[in-house]
């Protein structure tokens, strides 16, 4: 074990899934329940991972502050984006550092964005709606030389889902129901 992730069971998962590529199709969900004003109480769904489930039992608080009509009881949903995507970024870097050998001893990803407000009020058709960019820092204390560093960077980012998924962009689809 290198920075407490055990290579030899990421290898032995590398080798089942090329074996059985199903095993490697992990599904995911969550669901909001409105509180008041802008805020939700957010809950996991169970996780399939190679069509077996794994019961998650997480929740959190999704606001506003108060300049954005909410009471600032959580962190607003651009927060939690920006954390998916850094907290993805980390997970790769550090998984790419251990089956490097690269002991690392201290690890921080810092994540900023911005978005015009203009879009989601519908004020301009100019004003995107969507955030204009994210931006990560990287600051990480270990032995690695500075190619080494680049390579375990480019590959935390290009193989990390949300970072993808939100470079990239995907499908995004649904409905709404009346509730019973």
């Amino acid at each position: 074990m290198l920075n407490n992730v055990d290579t030899e069971a990421l290898a032995g998962a590398r080798q089942a899934i090329r074996e059985k590529p199903e095993a490697g199709i992990a599904s995911y969900g969550v669901s909001l329940a409105w509180q008041s004003g802008v805020r939700a109480n957010v809950r996991t769904l169970p996780m399939s991972l190679g069509g077996e489930e794994i019961s998650r039992n997480f929740s959190w608080v999704v606001d506003e502050p108060p300049q954005l009509l909410g009471e600032s009881k959580g962190p607003t949903p651009q927060e939690y984006l920006m954390s998916g995507v850094g907290a993805c970024i980390m997970v790769g870097f550090i998984v790419n550092a251990s089956v490097k050998k690269v002991a690392v001893r201290k690890l921080n990803v810092t994540v900023k964005g911005s978005l015009d407000l203009a879009g989601f009020l519908n004020l301009r058709d100019d004003a995107k709606v969507e955030m204009l960019g994210l931006e990560y820092q990287i600051d990480v204390d270990c032995d690695a030389d500075d190619v080494q560093l680049e390579d375990i960077r480019k590959a935390a980012v290009e193989f990390s889902p949300n970072a993808m998924t939100v470079s990239r962009g995907i499908p995004l689809s649904g409905e709404v129901r009346r509730a019973a």
